[in-house]
């Protein structure tokens, strides 16, 4: 099945609830969601429309852009990014250390985490406090937004800091109590008025698409190959996302021929539960590469929204 194929009026937009809305001050056309990076990588199809811009689908050695030819990018969206992974943990490592997760300890019994000191030298056989537990299917969601748009400039490693940063995050929610999903992707649109949209603004009038995709279900353990891929690579955004949006006739009035202009998710008109990592061009302009100051800002971004679990 090609992408051509699918229904772009919203009947495919299964996280239209958990995103923020489409900004009122324009046309939507297109929107398009899917269950995982691997389903719309496959529908892709292997050459451009006749008549649509076909970069993504041009191999050449601009290696800092596009990051791997399409053909490695399908891969790596199928099975994930296993170099990635191995380029991001040590980084993941890091932020750990200095920011290690503090688990809540919420009662007192005769084993557990923490002992007090008092309390046993007083006799009190409940002299220790045990971790916070809770069964999974009775955690509450978390849903994690990131904007895959990111403006020509942004350098390979501040895709991959936010990745880190993300994955610490998960980790930090799940141990919290939490379930976490990821869900990344990109909304655009043919009017460019209104400038800054990347970083997170409303854009101004014009088409309006989107195509977003799960990077992790709320169910799921924390895939690293797959959690650097879908955030950290450039591919994700300027091969795989340009190639589908070039290859479905409802994106062309959004898109035109320059892939359109970024609309910013506006963190403040979230739907309860979801939470809006930040824009990739405001990392690059903003915060030092270093991943714990990318991991304190995004953690700063977060609470500022409100996400529980961070403290």
């Amino acid at each position: 099945m090609s992408i051509a194929t699918l229904p772009a009026d919203g009947t495919r937009a299964a996280f239209a609830d958990i995103l923020p809305p489409i900004p009122d001050n324009g046309t939507p056309v297109a929107r398009l969601h899917f269950d995982s990076l691997g389903d719309l990588a496959a529908m892709i199809p292997d050459a451009p429309r006749k008549g649509r811009p076909g970069s993504a689908w041009r191999d050449n050695d601009d290696k800092e852009f596009y990051g791997v030819t399409m053909a490695e990018a399908r891969r790596l969206a199928r099975d994930g990014w296993q170099e990635g992974a191995e380029r991001v943990q040590p980084l993941l490592d890091r932020v750990k250390t200095a920011r290690p997760t503090r688990k809540a300890l919420t009662r007192w019994d005769v084993a557990g985490a923490v002992p007090s000191v008092p309390r046993y030298l007083a006799g009190n056989p409940l002299a220790m406090k045990t971790r916070q537990t809770s069964q999974t299917n009775q955690q509450p969601i978390i849903t994690l937004i990131s904007s895959t748009s990111a403006p020509w400039w942004t350098g390979t490693e501040t895709f991959e800091r936010l990745a880190c940063a993300a994955a610490a995050i998960v980790d930090r929610l799940e141990d919290a109590g939490f379930r976490v999903e990821i869900i990344a992707g990109r909304r655009e649109s043919s009017n460019g008025a209104g400038a800054g949209t990347a970083t997170g603004e409303n854009n101004a009038l014009g088409h309006r698409c989107e195509m977003f995709f799960r990077v992790k279900a709320a169910q799921d353990s924390l895939d690293l190959a797959r959690v650097a891929f879908g955030i950290g690579h450039p591919s994700v955004h300027r091969r795989l996302l340009f190639a589908a949006g070039n290859s479905h006739p409802a994106f062309d009035a959004s898109l035109s021929d320059n892939q359109g202009y970024a609309v910013g998710l506006p963190p403040l008109e979230r739907p309860p539960g979801t939470y809006i990592l930040p824009a990739l061009a405001h990392l690059e302009k903003q915060v030092k590469h270093d991943p714990v100051a990318v991991f304190d800002h995004v953690i700063e971004t977060l609470k500022a929204q409100g996400c529980p679990g961070l403290e």
